[in-house]
């Protein structure tokens, strides 16, 4: 038995299957783009959680250094020279943080230091409101993170 073709059909399947084949290899490459765009931004999306915390990390020495201080003599200032500076910032494997300034706080002309801390119409001691700037950054993607943070050390007379 012998089959014939129609010669109008002829080449048909084979257009349809590489159309078909086309298709299927865009779809592949938009997905594989749209995967590799949103891997890449959770990847500095979490660069720039590590620098941040390295930043807040910088913060808490500051407010431990400061803690210590305010134990040892009951005024102090905080202000840094540069070789103070370097000796608080710390280097990871993968980051650190700097200490970009410590400062007293200041609002147009007024500083508030040796401000009467006053507890029920009675002064009880006295505090200073400080202002730390601590730069976060890390190494591997060079994202830097900086926080601005007021700390407020009291130094009260307590009665007993």
């Amino acid at each position: 038995m012998k089959i014939m073709y129609n010669n109008k059909r002829k080449g048909f399947i084979a257009f349809v299957v590489m159309f078909m084949l086309v298709i299927f290899a865009l779809m592949g490459i938009a997905y594989w783009a749209s995967s590799r765009a949103s891997t890449d931004t959770l990847y500095m999306e979490s660069q720039r959680l590590k620098a941040r915390n390295y930043a807040q990390a910088g913060i808490e020495k500051v407010k431990l250094n400061m803690c210590n201080m305010c134990q040892r003599t009951n005024k102090f200032d905080m202000r840094m020279s540069s070789s103070q500076k370097n000796k608080m910032s710390k280097e990871f494997e993968d980051g650190g943080y700097r200490i970009v300034s410590i400062q007293p706080f200041a609002e147009g002309n007024t500083e508030f230091k040796n401000v009467k801390h006053i507890v029920k119409g009675r002064v009880i001691g006295e505090f200073d409101v400080w202002e730390v700037v601590v730069e976060g950054y890390t190494t591997k993607t060079k994202t830097c993170v900086e926080i601005k943070h007021i700390i407020r050390i009291y130094r009260d007379n307590i009665v007993y």
